[in-house]
């Protein structure tokens, strides 16, 4: 691993590829979400990473996907060594090869982890994986930009494969797309379609049939997927952002900022403004 510093490298604002031993010099933090897609591969040292409410221990040979919405920051690093690379959706869509399954990032959206340890005999593939993205990204090579795009569809295949997705298993391919393509729905547009019945209409099934599918897979109805969603923004947005309690029930699409506060007093347990005060 090659460990000189300041090998940030930007390709048009949509590939940033960083060595992580270079965040010691930086700030113990994320970038915003909202934009880029986040893949951390861990190969020397260690660090505590949260994202969005949950910690997670980062070792030799972890590997991690953060999505662009979730919320994320380093909160312990202890001589981290590996690479960092995000991107946007428009980035890896940049070639489309025909195949449904590499069509887009997106295809991550749903019951897969948020990491996996490679094993030590894939140890020396997903480092040179890594490292030849660096490489391209830092020197900007004639298709530069394909090569990295190509790696990168390479590199989520790899990890949907060794993150031992639940639902690759047990449910046949027309439930995985149906499942994918609801996920996709709710991450996009939860603060504009609140029912099960406007998801199943956007996806030309029945409210029945979706629910039972989601049911059976997730053990969660329709509804409780949705209000997940909406809590979990909520949280980001109570926490991480100085919005009035009006302003962040605006944001979310709730008409009514009294029907807001009993929302998630009901999902949470506490007003929104307690949650605020008692987690700042």
């Amino acid at each position: 691993m090659n460990n000189n510093k300041n090998n940030t490298s930007v390709y048009k604002n949509d590939i940033i590829t960083l060595y992580l031993n270079d965040i010691e010099t930086l700030t113990i933090k994320g970038l915003p979400k909202g934009k880029l897609h986040t893949l951390l591969l861990v190969t020397d040292g260690s660090g505590v990473i949260q994202i969005d409410f949950d910690e997670h221990i980062a070792i030799k040979n972890k590997v991690f996907f953060i999505e662009k919405y979730k919320t994320w920051k380093w909160i312990k690093l202890d001589n981290i060594n590996g690479i960092m690379v995000q991107f946007t959706d428009s980035f890896c869509n940049s070639i489309y090869t025909g195949n449904p399954k590499i069509k887009s990032d997106q295809s991550l959206v749903g019951d897969i982890s948020p990491f996996f340890k490679i094993e030590q005999s894939d140890q020396h593939q997903w480092q040179n994986l890594f490292e030849t993205i660096m490489k391209e990204n830092n020197t900007h090579k004639q298709n530069s930009k394909e090569i990295i795009c190509l790696l990168l569809k390479t590199i989520i295949l790899m990890y949907r494969r060794n993150s031992h997705s639940r639902i690759n298993f047990i449910v046949g391919d027309r439930k995985k797309q149906l499942l994918f393509e609801l996920r996709k729905l709710v991450n996009n547009h939860f603060t504009e379609i609140r029912t099960p019945k406007d998801f199943a209409s956007r996806l030309n099934v029945s409210p029945n049939y979706l629910n039972s599918i989601c049911k059976q897979i997730y053990n969660k109805t329709v509804s409780e997927i949705i209000q997940e969603r909406t809590i979990l923004e909520s949280k980001r947005l109570l926490i991480h952002t100085g919005l009035t309690i009006s302003e962040i029930s605006d944001k979310l699409g709730f008409k009514d900022n009294s029907y807001f506060g009993r929302y998630f007093k009901k999902a949470a347990g506490i007003p929104p403004e307690k949650y605020r005060l008692t987690n700042y």
